[in-house]
């Protein structure tokens, strides 16, 4: 399986500059646009600590439930 990577790329021709993506191998999964990279970095960050803390929410879910 390849990595998944989140990046901030150039978005010409959007409503704002920048647009966060984030892929697997080749394939495009998803993303948002934003209106300077570091905001992209930011988000990109806020995006993966949300989302280890959910994964970390539904385990102790898990657990309380045997």
């Amino acid at each position: 399986m390849a990595y998944v990577t989140g990046d901030v790329v150039a978005n010409p021709g959007g409503e704002l500059p920048f647009k966060v993506v984030f892929r697997q191998g080749e394939t495009e999964l998803g993303g948002w646009e934003v209106e300077t990279q570091e905001d992209g970095e930011e988000q990109i960050v806020e995006f993966l600590e949300d989302a280890f803390a959910a994964e970390d929410e539904d385990a102790d879910e898990e657990e309380d439930d045997k």
